[in-house]
């Protein structure tokens, strides 16, 4: 938490620690490094850094490598009679912390000093220092020069995480490798792995092969994957959903009777039903397979993951009644069976010597089921996805005695291919919720990667993680820029920090999309109708976007660095931009000719231009294998499944005879192709 002192000495500091900098640096503030320390003070000259000599005390060899690999990156050379850079351990005076984590956040701090005579990186502990490296790689310059300063630096909160949905689809080891250095880049500290889902298990379990994506993930890879962040000082966090978000059991006949039953039919027409009718997609608290599974997957964890806690997921239950649960418990209220079911899982959690951390939705819609939960080792996260984000479920949950960690979003339900301005504001908003209420930790979540190209989010990962560290001192109009220089090697960053923001204020979200991507008949008649109301704002919409495309592609040849990442971002734009030309092009694609047999063939030149992109992204970052490539589940919102339909419907369309009868086109029967569309908070 940034206590009342930590702020009011940040702006003593900010009155102050520009002084003896250069007017043009401190003018465009973008040479802080990201995230923003809290103490900064400048002597005002520079020190060589072509090459350096590394010290460092026994214990910190992994920060050496990691110090090393840093100024490779850079082109530096490693020399004994270069600048010196000193690596120890030390203690980290800082202003009084009111927080409860102080000691956690006290070990994080590190002291960097860069002057004539070398530099010196002083860490109250390894990440300390390793945080102290990342630091410095961001202040040598291009002509491998680092100002003269003294840095005191510290986090804001002691959990800065980031959470990756791969049940909903599997990256690559390599994707996660890359990820894993970008959030140690900007002092994330922990990875929330959500591994299984209504759509597959990614946590690979013998006993269960039909229900694992054909690349689960094995307990070696996982090792490795996890030493390779424990290198970086993050840790990982394994989450197994333990109670809804389970229709993956409905697949097969054989499991379905672990799910939860209801004896009316609403939850197979809801999100939270199964296209089996009676089971929804919920694990029964009255069936023994249901512990047994959840057994064997958290031991599995356990193998797999050294971190404290399991996290059990248990959000969005549909709580319906169920004749195996009535015969087995009786006249139970839904809030009972919920605690009792909690309690069991904390008791098989504890069994293979981990804590528990679950969603905190279900306890806020049955509250009298929180006072039968432990407050040891039990860790609740409150997640709420909209830019008004208030305090009190927080609240609510830190007065009761648990640790909270606060959920914002980056991506979830409605958006669609980028995140918008929401997003931002919901993170802003509960990163200064976890300061003012000295919470555990922030928790930007990242929902359902099928709607986007993978290389688009890094943007958004840095703000959550700045947020996160430093939002105490947030400083809105310098931080893409300073990102822009840093990630990509631009030097024009405020131009890029002007279409960024221009980008994400405009919001097109999952119904516009729906709308937009019509691949057949009544899709597209739904399309035209709502061009009518929708029309002139769409228009305005794809004017703003094409300006935008414009000014990132006079950027372009300024990216020195992660083009890949660069050419997402200006893709993305670009696809964007056609679901808005393709929504506007509904009502003049059949005329009383026929179809507009020239405009079909120009929307289709640029949808299978979108496809060569996103299967571009996909294989440099997914398995080229994966079933879901071809969309096994979840169509309506994957983006390639549905630019796919697209390209089918308008291959159809151009290979049909001309219509002799007005504007309808001869034998076409009109098929709905749309699978089943339901959505939860996600």
């Amino acid at each position: 938490m940034a206590s009342c002192v930590q702020v009011a000495l940040w702006c003593v500091v900010h009155a102050t620690c520009w002084a003896g900098v250069p007017e043009s640096q401190a003018a465009s503030r973008v040479a802080r490094p990201i995230p923003f320390v809290k103490q900064w003070s400048s002597a005002g000259g520079s020190v060589p850094m072509a090459a350096v000599g590394i010290r460092a005390e026994s214990g910190l060899e992994n920060e050496v490598e990691a110090l090393k690999e840093s100024l490779g990156d850079l082109g530096i050379a490693i020399r004994d009679e270069g600048t010196p850079v000193r690596l120890r351990i030390a203690d980290v005076p800082l202003p009084e912390l009111r927080s409860q984590y102080r000691g956690s956040i006290g070990k994080q701090a590190y002291r960097l000093r860069v002057r004539k005579d070398g530099v010196q990186i002083e860490g109250a502990s390894p990440a300390g220092v390793f945080y102290g490296i990342q630091t410095l790689r961001q202040m040598i310059t291009a002509d491998k020069t680092a100002p003269e300063v003294d840095i005191l630096d510290w986090p804001d909160l002691p959990v800065r995480m980031v959470m990756v949905d791969s049940a909903r689809q599997n990256e690559t080891p390599d994707y996660y490798r890359r990820l894993i250095q970008f959030l140690a880049r900007y002092k994330i500290n922990t990875l929330h792995w959500h591994l299984t889902d209504d759509e597959i298990l990614c946590l690979y379990h013998e006993d269960y092969p039909w229900l694992m994506h054909p690349r689960a993930w094995r307990l070696e890879p996982i090792g490795e994957l996890v030493r390779f962040a424990r290198r970086h000082h993050i840790e990982v966090l394994p989450e197994v959903e333990s109670l809804g978000h389970a229709r993956v059991f409905a697949k097969h006949p054989e499991y379905r009777d672990i799910l939860h039953q209801t004896t009316f039919d609403k939850p197979s027409r809801s999100w939270a039903g199964t296209d089996v009718p009676g089971y929804t997609n919920v694990l029964c608290p009255a069936s023994e397979k249901t512990y047994i599974y959840l057994q064997q997957m958290y031991e599995r964890a356990a193998q797999g993951f050294p971190y404290p806690s399991l996290h059990i997921g248990c959000d969005e239950v549909e709580m319906t009644s169920c004749r195996r649960c009535e015969e087995r418990f009786g006249s139970v209220s839904p809030g009972d069976w919920f605690a009792r079911h909690m309690l069991r899982c904390r008791d098989l959690a504890a069994g293979t010597g981990r804590g528990l951390a679950l969603w905190g939705d279900m306890l806020l819609h049955h509250r009298e089921a929180v006072d039968k939960l432990p407050r040891e080792n039990v860790t609740i996260f409150d997640w709420h996805y909209n830019g008004d984000v208030t305090p009190d479920s927080a609240r609510f949950f830190k007065e009761k005695g648990f640790d909270v960690v606060a959920c914002p979003a980056l991506v979830c339900h409605p958006r669609m291919i980028l995140p918008d301005d929401e997003n931002y504001e919901n993170i802003r908003r509960f990163a200064e919720i976890a300061r003012d209420l000295d919470l555990r930790g922030l928790d930007t979540t990242i929902w359902t990667p099928i709607r986007y190209l993978s290389d688009v989010l890094w943007p958004g990962i840095a703000y959550a993680a700045v947020h996160s560290w430093s939002g105490g001192n947030w400083d809105e109009d310098g931080f893409y820029a300073r990102f822009a220089q840093d990630f990509f090697g631009l030097a024009e960053g405020a131009a890029f920090e002007r279409q960024w923001k221009a980008l994400a204020g405009i919001r097109w979200r999952l119904e516009d999309f729906y709308r937009s991507c019509w691949i057949d008949e009544s899709t597209l008649e739904a399309a035209r109708s709502a061009t009518e109301q929708q029309g002139e704002q769409a228009r305005d919409l794809l004017r703003r976007v094409r300006e935008i495309e414009t000014e990132l592609s006079k950027l372009r040849p300024g990216v020195r660095r992660n083009a890949e990442a660069w050419t997402a971002i200006e893709r993305s734009a670009a696809i964007r931009a056609y679901t808005m030309e393709h929504f506007l092009a509904a009502p003049r694609v059949r005329t009383d000719q026929g179809w507009n047999r020239d405009m079909l063939r120009g929307l289709d030149e640029s949808c299978v231009q979108a496809i060569r992109w996103i299967e571009e992204d996909w294989d440099r970052n997914r398995f080229a294998d994966d079933p879901n490539k071809d969309g096994a589940y979840r169509t309506t919102e994957h983006l390639l499944w549905r630019f796919k339909q697209m390209h089918n419907f308008h291959e159809r369309l151009l290979l049909e005879k001309p219509s002799t009868q007005g504007g309808e086109t001869a034998g076409f029967g009109g098929t709905q192709s749309r699978r089943d569309g339901r959505d939860s908070g996600i």
